[in-house]
């Protein structure tokens, strides 16, 4: 028997009493672990990255297992609801023919189910289009008939657009008021651009005769100075905050129609060439001249106007001639229906101490430069609708009673009628005894007169601002035919922080 054993049986003695073998592991797995060593070649480093994304993936697994678990006791139609994006709103603001504000597409019928003020910035951005659009509307028609201008109330056409935006005024449908307002911009504005064509034809034609005086009512302006106005309606609805992408093609359309409907009128009418003043002979030659400054300007791209038949063309624009507006279209609000006071009525000392002071102001309008009215408008010791009452003068120096008014202040201001319409349209907070359509028509009446008696040696600039106030006006009016419907939906007042210079 040998005494000492050999180096290798040493070494695994001292082995297996350092790593003794466990008894609880069985022969698979001894096999399996070693399968799994000897088919791998990742290092202790890299096996160990894996171990720690294995245990990432089974906390995020068992958080989203919570989560479902927690959601549980909603509907499968609420579950799938709030995995949905929600449905982007259109960009404010809203204009006219704005891809964003189709009323086909989901962002806009999204609105309609907005409620209370979760939709109101919305709303009122397209009111605000709206209103611009309805005001130039109805001073388009009321110019058209003050000249005695046949305006057709026939399907799409703009007395008809009008009626169907009074119709939904007060609606809070977002897609009915952008349908009505863009239905109602494109009818209007193809005409208007008719309608300026006729008066800028006029123009050419040297028509000398004196204004009437100002005794004899209400006369209509000359074609140069309707053109101003005309022009600024244009202007209004071609604003980038009204119309970014106007549609040519309804444009077009609207006009071909209305070209259209007049030659039917024509057929069976003699046209005569002669006339008293030989306006149609003078114009026949400028219309049919291709190379005419009428011509040039019209043919360019710059315009969207489809040029009627010379015939058509001349009848149409001899109308702006006139002086004297239709008896039927100018406003029919009589004196005895606004709140003015009769003097008859006042103590006749307080009258004559009133007189007295009536001509020391027009004593200091004189020495400033201004007219009286411009003195009572700034005068403390009276409201300016005091003196309206009693048909004292309140025009701005632009207005052309302004002179003879400062120069005779007992005298009866002509314009006190539709003055004291705007005051009224100023100051109201309800809609009144009169319907929308009615109110607004007599507001564009007297808006127009206004219009046209500005002065016509001063800046032009006074014709815009005299215009927009009219859309202020209208605002108002349209802010008082929504207000208690407004109320009960919760929608905020889109004229809270507005000028009150309306007058």
């Amino acid at each position: 028997m040998k005494r000492y054993r050999s180096a290798s049986h040493f070494w695994d003695s001292a082995l297996n009493k350092i790593f003794p073998r466990r008894a609880s592991r069985s022969r698979s797995d001894e096999r399996n672990t070693f399968l799994s060593f000897e088919s791998s070649t990742t290092s202790e480093h890299t096996d160990g990255f894996y171990m720690y994304s294995q245990a990432l993936l089974e906390q995020e697994n068992r958080r989203r297992e919570a989560l479902l678990y927690r959601q549980s006791d909603s509907t499968e139609a609420s579950y799938s609801s709030a995995l949905m994006a929600p449905i982007p709103r259109p960009a404010l603001p809203y204009t006219i023919s704005s891809p964003e504000w189709n009323i086909f597409s989901e962002a806009v019928k999204a609105l309609e189910g907005a409620i209370d003020d979760d939709a109101s910035d919305w709303l009122h951005s397209v009111l605000s289009v709206f209103s611009k659009v309805y005001t130039v509307a109805k001073i388009i028609v009321t110019i058209l008939r003050y000249y005695g201008i046949e305006v057709e109330d026939i399907p799409d056409s703009v007395p008809a657009h009008i009626r169907r935006a009074e119709e939904i005024v007060t609606s809070n449908s977002i897609t009915e008021l952008i349908e009505a307002a863009e239905s109602l911009y494109y009818s209007v504005y193809a005409r208007l651009i008719m309608e300026i064509a006729n008066v800028d034809l006029s123009t050419y034609f040297n028509l000398e005769l004196r204004r009437t005086s100002r005794k004899d009512g209400f006369t209509l302006p000359e074609p140069d100075h309707l053109l101003k106005i005309l022009a600024h309606c244009k202007d209004t609805l071609e604003a980038p905050t009204v119309c970014n992408h106007v549609n040519v093609n309804l444009i077009r359309v609207h006009q071909d129609e209305f070209i259209r409907r007049a030659m039917e009128r024509a057929i069976g009418t003699e046209f005569f060439l002669d006339d008293l003043l030989g306006y149609r002979r003078y114009t026949m030659g400028i219309v049919s001249d291709t190379s005419s400054e009428f011509r040039s300007k019209w043919n360019h791209d710059t315009f969207l106007y489809q040029i009627p038949p010379e015939e058509i063309l001349t009848v149409q624009s001899e109308k702006y001639l006139s002086f004297i507006p239709k008896p039927e279209a100018v406003l029919t609000v009589t004196g005895s229906d606004l709140p003015f006071v009769d003097r008859d009525s006042v103590d006749p000392e307080l009258w004559e101490r009133e007189l007295v002071k009536d001509h020391r102001q027009a004593a200091l309008a004189k020495m400033e430069g201004k007219g009286i009215g411009d003195v009572r408008r700034v005068d403390e010791r009276r409201l300016p609708s005091d003196y309206m009452k009693e048909r004292k003068c309140i025009c701005r120096s632009s207005c052309i009673c302004s002179w003879e008014c400062t120069s005779d202040p007992e005298r009866p201001c002509p314009c006190a009628d539709r003055m004291m319409q705007i005051m009224l349209a100023k100051h109201r907070k309800a809609p009144g005894t009169r319907d929308f359509a009615t109110r607004c028509s007599n507001l564009a009446k007297a808006i127009f007169e206004c219009a046209s008696l500005i002065k016509r040696d001063i800046d032009d600039i006074e014709i815009a601002l005299e215009l927009d106030r009219a859309f202020l006006l209208v605002d108002s009016e349209i802010e008082a035919q929504r207000r208690t419907p407004r109320k009960a939906n919760g929608v905020k007042s889109s004229s809270q922080d507005r000028s009150s210079d309306m007058g």
